[in-house]
């Protein structure tokens, strides 16, 4: 499988070069950029510089490791693709559907089916339901973007179009167990 090159937000396209990728699943190589400081501590990531705990998917899912990504586990059998990425570049004055945006750029034939404000533990963020095609591959895209003061966090989960829905329940209780904490240690 081909590699992505890297982008930051602040280029304004993740999916450079999606198109060399072999398959769906390897859509979760869409790369922000982060710098790994989390543990895992009773079944949940937990990282105290960016401030934030989430779930570690189990069952069935299988953690990988991409440069950019903060954690992210592929369904086996499956193939679907959750991930959590985190960019902290100081004050995010940007509106969370702008940076919804960012992370669809390089999807073909893209179409939001649905794209909603919600409340997570507490925090505002924006869920969108988007499918589109990446090379010859149909693929279903659920991303809920939220953010604090100095961080942005995308929560997404990626599969084949015929194979979205058996995995997405997990997904959204990975999504449901994150949580913003105090920042310590930075």
């Amino acid at each position: 499988m081909s590699r992505l090159r890297i982008c930051s937000p602040r280029e304004g396209h993740i999916f450079s070069n999606v198109w060399r990728l072999e398959s769906a699943p390897a859509l979760a190589l869409l790369v922000l950029t982060a710098c790994a400081s989390s543990k895992v501590v009773n079944g949940f990531l937990v990282d105290d510089a960016r401030g934030f705990k989430i779930p570690v998917l189990s069952d069935g899912w299988r953690q990988f490791e991409a440069e950019g990504v903060e954690v992210a586990f592929r369904a086996e059998p499956g193939g679907q693709v959750a991930a959590l990425f985190v960019s902290c570049e100081g004050r995010q004055a940007i509106p969370l559907r702008i940076l919804s945006r960012r992370l669809f750029f390089g999807i073909g034939a893209k179409r939001v089916m649905a794209q909603e404000q919600v409340v997570l533990n507490g925090t505002e963020a924006i869920h969108t339901l988007l499918e589109g095609r990446v090379k010859d591959a149909e693929v279903m895209v659920s991303s809920y973007v939220a953010k604090d003061a100095t961080c942005v966090y995308d929560l997404v989960y990626v599969a084949a179009h015929a194979a979205f829905e058996e995995r997405l329940p997990e997904f959204e209780r990975f999504v449901k167990g994150w949580v913003l904490t105090e920042k310590r240690g930075r």
